[in-house]
């Protein structure tokens, strides 16, 4: 009986540690800190916009000059933000990842969440969205918010 317990604790610990995986994501950091300075493009579309024949309830862009420092702080976030998740694709040049699509699992509202990374041309383009989706039709959900 203490056993049964003892893993029906265990698995609702599990299942909330797995739901709130994203509250933590040192990417919105990355948001946060470079989305308003000058020569970085941010976008957040809202939720009525999103809505219109796309499953994804949330995306956040952000589009920046390459520095030193800003490309040492992305890699941080956006390591510690994979570490144990779901590579969709990563393109990786001299052990430097070039381009990335991540799945980092559902959230507490259910909503599948993902991080799209790209270094190309000394910009540095860094995108989470979240969406009521799997992970294998992210490009069709992408293709639909393009249109």
């Amino acid at each position: 009986m203490k056993h049964g317990i003892f893993i029906l604790t265990l698995m609702l610990l599990t299942v909330t540690i797995t739901a709130s995986a994203q509250d933590g994501l040192k990417i919105k950091d990355i948001f946060d800190k470079y989305g308003k300075r000058e020569g970085s493009v941010l976008l957040q579309l809202s939720s009525d916009v999103l809505s219109q024949g796309s499953n994804i309830t949330s995306y956040k862009s952000l589009i920046l000059d390459e520095t030193t420092q800003n490309r040492m702080d992305i890699a941080e976030a956006l390591k510690d933000d994979i570490r144990g998740k779901l590579t969709i694709s990563e393109v990786k040049k001299d052990g430097v990842i070039e381009s990335g699509s991540y799945y980092l699992g559902k959230d507490k509202t259910n909503n599948n969440g993902f991080i799209l990374y790209k270094n190309k041309g000394r910009k540095i383009t860094l995108v989470y969205l979240k969406g009521n989706f799997p992970s294998g039709h992210l490009d069709t959900e992408l293709k639909k918010l393009k249109d």
